[in-house]
C-alpha cells in the first residue's frame, strides 16, 4: 500500500470525536452518573475547542431523540435500566451495541466504555477506537485488540490491566477523570461558616465502607456530641445502591444520638451538592472496595470545595491523595470504625491541619479541571492519528 504523506497541519484541524456512553444512563445525568457527569464534561469542552463533537446515549423520557447541546450533538438509542442479573446485563450491551453501530456517523475517533462495543464497531465509521476503562478490568481487556487507545482513568487500572493482559500493555495509557463544570468553577470559591458536620456522598453499598463511617461516628459522637453526619446518596439497586435491607442495616448502627445522622437520598443537582460540600467540616469516602474502585470522583469534587478529606487506603486514591498534606487516609481492614474516627478526630479537633489540608486539597483539584484533563485527551488523539497515518 502507498505510504500516504504525513499532515504537518493535523494538530490544528478539527477532531471529529464520537463518544458513546454504555447503555443504562441518560445523558444529561438527570439521574446521577459519575462517568456521564465526566464524558458530557470533557466533550462539551472538546466543541468549545472547535472540535465536531456526537454524543450517543441512552433514550431516557423528557429527552429527545437529536438535540444539540452547548455544541454537543446528542443521539439517543432505546436502551433500558440496569439489570442485576449479570448475564442479562450483558446481552443488553450487546444489543444496545448493535443499535449504536445502526446510528454511528463517520467519525475520526470514537471514545466508548461499553462493554460489548468495541468489538463490533466498524471502523470504517468509527475511526479509531479509544475504550476508557472506568473499572477494574477482570482479565477481559487482551480482547480489544482492536483499540487503538485503552484508556485507564488511573494508575492503579492502568497496573491491572498490564498485569492481568499484558498482550495489550503497549495500548494502556492513564488520562484521569475531570471535575464537572460545576465543580471546577466552586475551585476557589469562598463559602460561609463550616458547620460541625462529617460528609458522605455516594452510593448506599456494601462496598463503600459506609458500615464503618458509622461505627467511627459512634465512637466520635460520646466525645463530640454536637457534631452531625450527613449521609447523601442512592441506596434504590437500579441506581446503584443495595436496596432498602441494606438502609436498615445502617440505621441500625446508630447507636447514640441518632438525630445526628441524617439520610438524605440522593441529590442529582451539582449546585446543590456543592452547597452540601461548601459546608461541611470533613468529607469522607470510607470505600473498602479494593477491587471495585477505580478513581474516586467525590473525593476530589469535595477537595474542590475546601472540604479535608479523609478517605481508606486504596490505591486509585493515590492520583491525587497526599496524605497529610492534602488529606487524611485509615486503615479500611480495621472493621471496628476505631481507626477511622482517629483520623476523623484529628479533623475535629485541630482548625489549623483543617485548614492546611484544604488549602493544598484545592491546589490539587486544580490539575483536573476539565480544560487540563481534556488537553490530555487531545494531545493523546492527536498522537494516535498521527501514528494512523505514518502507519497507513
Amino acid at each position: 500500500m502507498e505510504r500516504q504523506p504525513l499532515d504537518n497541519n493535523r494538530d490544528r484541524k478539527p477532531i471529529a470525536i464520537t463518544c458513546v456512553i454504555g447503555p443504562f444512563f441518560p445523558v444529561p445525568p438527570i439521574q446521577g452518573g459519575a462517568v456521564e457527569r465526566i464524558n458530557l464534561t470533557l466533550c462539551e469542552e472538546f466543541a468549545r475547542q472547535g472540535h465536531s463533537v456526537k454524543i450517543i446515549s441512552r433514550m431516557f423520557p423528557g429527552l429527545p431523540r437529536t438535540q444539540v447541546l452547548n455544541g454537543v450533538t446528542h443521539r439517543r438509542v432505546r436502551s433500558w435500566s440496569a439489570p442485576k442479573n449479570r448475564a442479562l446485563y450483558r446481552i443488553l450491551d450487546l444489543i444496545y451495541a448493535f443499535r449504536v453501530t445502526a446510528a454511528l456517523e463517520k467519525s475520526d475517533i470514537t471514545i466508548t466504555n461499553s462493554v460489548s462495543l468495541p468489538l463490533v464497531l466498524p471502523k470504517a465509521k468509527a475511526g479509531l477506537i479509544y475504550v476508557s476503562v472506568a473499572r477494574n478490568p477482570k482479565g477481559q481487556m487482551g480482547i480489544y485488540r482492536r483499540a487503538a487507545r485503552l484508556q485507564a482513568v488511573s494508575r492503579h487500572i492502568e497496573n491491572a490491566i498490564c498485569e492481568q493482559s499484558p498482550n495489550v500493555r503497549h495500548l494502556v495509557k492513564t488520562v484521569p477523570n475531570c471535575l464537572s463544570r460545576e465543580f471546577s468553577s466552586a475551585i476557589g470559591t469562598t463559602f460561609g461558616t463550616r458547620r460541625k458536620e462529617i460528609l458522605y456522598v455516594g452510593r448506599i453499598a456494601r462496598e463503600k465502607g459506609i458500615h464503618l463511617l458509622l461505627r467511627a461516628f459512634n465512637f466520635l459522637s460520646r466525645e463530640y456530641p454536637d457534631w452531625k453526619l450527613t449521609i447523601i446518596g442512592p441506596h434504590q439497586p437500579h441506581l446503584g445502591g443495595d436496596g432498602d435491607a441494606f438502609l436498615s442495616e445502617l440505621m441500625s448502627l446508630v447507636e447514640r444520638n441518632p438525630e445526628s445522622v441524617r439520610f438524605l437520598g440522593p441529590i442529582f443537582d451539582e449546585k446543590e451538592l456543592i452547597q452540601k460540600m461548601g459546608q461541611a467540616q470533613i468529607f469522607v469516602y470510607p470505600s473498602i472496595a479494593v477491587a471495585g474502585e477505580s478513581f474516586g470522583l467525590a473525593p476530589l469534587e469535595a477537595m474542590a470545595c475546601g472540604c479535608p478529606v479523609v478517605l481508606s487506603q486504596l490505591e486509585c486514591f493515590s492520583d491525587y491523595l497526599k496524605p497529610g498534606i492534602n488529606g487524611l487516609t485509615f486503615d479500611h481492614a480495621d472493621e471496628t470504625g476505631e481507626t477511622l474516627a482517629v483520623a476523623l478526630s484529628r479533623l475535629i479537633e485541630s482548625e489549623e491541619l483543617r485548614n492546611k489540608l484544604a488549602v493544598n486539597a484545592i491546589a490539587t483539584s486544580r490539575e483536573f479541571t476539565p480544560q487540563a484533563v481534556a488537553k490530555l485527551f487531545l494531545d493523546d488523539f492527536r498522537s494516535l492519528l498521527k501514528q494512523h497515518v505514518q502507519s497507513a
